[in-house]
């Protein structure tokens, strides 16, 4: 059975509830997207892999406590999100950012000889030049909306932003991203990119 196809909010309930299978299957379907998320705002592994990890034990031990939640995979965004930011500011290796200035690290590159074929260069430049435009809250309210599919609401959380200024956001972004290169275009490459 796919991902698509699973009830993730009947899951997270049965996992409040005492389910370990429950559990298993939230950390097993989530735990590669979360860590995708993480790399956009640490460039450390180890220290993205230490959060979810820390982010499941709370979870576990905390699941009776826990409040029902209508996406699962939101709520697991924005709680390693805000893991991340509190240990961005206590660890001295890092240089500190308040949550409004946590970059998003969003860099360009193709996995296969295939892929970069599939786009001529010209289309590639234009690209970068348009990533390169995009600050990082624009970078990351584009990532949230078309490649975690997130609701204005649940962008305007992730930010720590009110529903209209997520709304402004992306479409500035969007009308930045349209003067410079066909809008479709971009986001089909923004999607294989930074899957």
């Amino acid at each position: 059975m796919k991902a698509a196809d699973l009830n993730f909010v009947e899951i997270w309930n049965d996992f409040r509830e005492g389910d370990n299978q429950s559990f298993a299957l939230l950390f097993e379907t989530f735990s590669d997207p979360l860590f995708k998320y993480g790399m956009k705002f640490v460039s450390d592994e180890d220290i993205v892999k230490d959060c979810i990890q820390d982010l499941f034990v709370k979870l576990y031990n905390k699941r009776s406590s826990l409040s029902a939640t209508s996406n699962p995979k939101f709520y697991l965004l924005l709680s390693l999100k805000n893991l991340l930011i509190d240990t961005i500011s206590r660890n001295k290796r890092l240089a500190y950012f308040s949550p409004e200035d946590l970059p998003f690290i969003a860099t360009y590159q193709y996995g296969d000889d295939d892929e970069q074929e599939e786009i001529n260069e010209e289309i590639r430049e234009k690209f970068q030049k348009v990533l390169e435009m995009l600050n990082p809250r624009q970078k990351e309210a584009i990532y949230l909306r078309f490649q975690q599919d997130m609701s204005y609401e649940e962008i305007s959380q992730l930010l720590g932003i009110n529903y209209q200024s997520a709304r402004n956001l992306i479409h500035r972004s969007i009308t930045k991203i349209r003067e410079n290169i066909d809008f479709s275009v971009f986001i089909l490459i923004f999607l294989k990119v930074f899957n």
